[in-house]
């Protein structure tokens, strides 16, 4: 008794690209362009609510009183300054992680369109 084997062959189409999905690196440079703006959004805000409180501290007193005392120049730097350079690289970041990848989906693309 013997078994007979039915195999059949399947032919796979180049429809999508075997180690990444179009669709999901879309959605992932689609997210991190949208949340760049969200977070500079928010560190724009943190530095708007640090301001507040400088005026709070000043007292009435000239900016040019408060940039003498070298407190206040430190508090400047570590509060409104350092906060607003980190938002402005985490929005670099993601921008261009967003762009870089529209730009390598847009050659794919490109590349199959001329193979066709």
């Amino acid at each position: 008794m013997s078994e007979q084997t039915n195999e059949t062959v399947v032919e796979v189409e180049e429809i999508d690209p075997v180690y990444y999905k179009p669709k999901s690196l879309n959605l992932v440079a689609t997210i991190s362009g949208i949340f760049s703006w969200v977070v500079l959004l928010g560190f724009i805000a943190l530095i708007a609510g640090q301001f507040l409180v400088l005026q709070e501290l000043a007292q009435g007193q000239a900016l040019t009183e408060l940039l003498a005392n070298a407190q206040v120049k430190n508090w400047i730097y570590t509060n409104m300054l350092l906060p607003l350079l980190n938002g402005l690289a985490f929005f670099l970041v993601l921008q261009g992680v967003s762009i870089g990848l529209n730009v390598l989906l847009e050659i794919d693309f490109n590349m199959r369109e001329s193979r066709s």
